[in-house]
Parts: C-alpha cells; sequence; structure tokens
C-alpha cells in the first residue's frame, strides 16, 4: 500500500488523536471513500459521525460535489420524505409548486443523514429502498426517480 499523500494527511488531521482507535479510524475512512458505496456511521449522539461523513466526502471521487446534512430527529415523517424525496405540486395542502428533494439536490455528491434511528420504521424502509434500488418517488408522484 502506498503512503498517503499530504493532502490526505491535512484532511485526517481534523481527526485529532493518535490512540489506536483514531488511527484504525482513519483507516476506515479511507477505505471507505475509495468506493461510491452507501456507508453507514455508528456511534452515540455527539461523537464526530458528521466530522467522519465529511472526511470520507473529502477524500471520496464525490469532493467537488455537494455535501448535504439532513437531521432525521424532531421531525415528522411525512416532512422528512418531502425533505429528502421531493414533492409534486399538489401533493398535499401548501404544495404549490413542485420541489426537489435533497437526495436530487445532492447531484451525485454526499447526502448524511444525521440520526436515522430517531425515524419511524416505515420511514426507514423508504429509505432503505433508496439505499438498495438507488430510486425513489417524490411525494404524490408516480414516477421515479434516481436517487
Amino acid at each position: 500500500m502506498s503512503p498517503p499523500s499530504a493532502k490526505t494527511n491535512e484532511i485526517l488531521s481534523r481527526l485529532v488523536g493518535q490512540s489506536t482507535a483514531i488511527r484504525d479510524l482513519r483507516e476506515k475512512i479511507k477505505n471507505a471513500a475509495r468506493f461510491d458505496y452507501p456507508v453507514l456511521i455508528t456511534g452515540e449522539t455527539g461523537v464526530g459521525k458528521t466530522l467522519v461523513a465529511e472526511l470520507i466526502h473529502e477524500l471520496s471521487e464525490r469532493r467537488e460535489k455537494k455535501f448535504l446534512h439532513q437531521s432525521c430527529s424532531n421531525i415528522s415523517s411525512e416532512l422528512l420524505e418531502s425533505d429528502l424525496f421531493g414533492h409534486e405540486r399538489g401533493a398535499f395542502t401548501g404544495a404549490d409548486s413542485r420541489k426537489i428533494g435533497k437526495f436530487e439536490a445532492a447531484e451525485g455528491g454526499t447526502l448524511f443523514l444525521d440520526e436515522v434511528t430517531d425515524l419511524s420504521f416505515l420511514a426507514q424502509a423508504k429509505l432503505l429502498r433508496v439505499l438498495e434500488r438507488r430510486e425513489f418517488f417524490r411525494v404524490g408522484g408516480d414516477r421515479r426517480d434516481n436517487g
């Protein structure tokens, strides 16, 4: 394995510490950044999951594209669906125009979903469908879109 570049070291320096656990985490971040797959980052609230997601993004091929953050806590499933998947005009009261969701807005970049465990099981199932099939329906829509 080749030594990390100066840029990689600079990016990873945002993760402070030299313990074995931190060194292992840096390796996991580098490995995750090499592949174009969804990544599950686990940990208690406040341990730095957002930072890890940002580092993976900055080291990945997506680094020049958007990094969007969506908190899944303290938001209703219905509102979250509209935020993530978008909605069609007339899909619900107040939907006066078509709105794109975060999956589309990311435009091939990274969408970090924070506190997914706070979602209802139904909302988690819909997210799983997007991750597995890379497609979704806008709220009120009947056409599949690529996620």
